[in-house]
């Protein structure tokens, strides 16, 4: 449980927050985030949403850190290594794991330096909000982003539980290369034509193409 605590609005303001720059690409669509953030992305099949994670994660290596991909929905299949080929997702920070049960990913984050920690999906991990309140416990003075995947046919509404997405500062949702932001850093429902459908099919979507 966090330590209770009141402060009066003057030491409020000015309190200072340890930022990160990710970049004018990222810091447009999410606003200036904290090292400490939670990313809740969810959407339907085949709608951008694992090609947007994982070229996030390629920038953020680049920029910040290592990252811990868990891949429960695909593990190492061939379409995941295809995904990363085509969409030239590049860095030598990404990490990906496979059956990483809650404990062990508790543990593999405690022995590494991990800045980003992605879970792809919180339904093939069987993940819950429980789960999630632990982390932010456990990890409360670790400067590191979780990032949690889930499937969600409608806006507002993922196919897990809804406290997961709630408890999150920014969530992207997912829909045919349309993706719609709402994020605590701007205060503001932003939507972004990530790609034509057919020019995903197609593979003509090159890593500075799908911005």
């Amino acid at each position: 449980m966090s330590k209770a605590q009141i402060i009066n609005l003057k030491t409020l303001q000015a309190k200072k927050y340890d930022e990160i720059d990710l970049g004018e690409y990222y810091n447009r669509l999410f606003g200036q985030i904290e090292s400490r953030t939670s990313i809740f992305v969810y959407g339907t099949s085949g709608s951008g949403k694992s090609v947007f994670t994982l070229l996030f994660a390629a920038e953020y290596g680049q920029k910040i850190g290592k990252s811990l991909y868990c891949s429960h929905e695909e593990a190492l299949k061939k379409s995941l290594r295809d995904r990363t080929l085509n969409f030239n997702v590049e860095s030598t920070k990404i990490y990906f794991g496979v059956n990483i049960d809650f404990d062990t990913l508790v543990d593999k984050i405690r022995k590494n330096y991990y800045r980003l920690v992605i879970i792809d999906s919180v339904q093939y991990m069987q993940f819950t909000y429980e789960q999630l309140q632990e982390l932010n416990r456990t990890f409360a003075k670790r400067k590191i982003i979780f990032l949690y995947v889930s499937f969600g046919q409608s806006y507002k509404k993922p196919d897990c539980n809804k406290a997961i997405m709630h408890a999150c500062d920014i969530k992207l949702f997912f829909d045919a290369g349309k993706l719609t932001i709402d994020s605590r850093y701007k205060g503001e429902t932003l939507q972004v034509q990530l790609f034509k459908p057919e020019m995903k099919r197609s593979g003509e979507i090159k890593q500075g193409e799908l911005f």
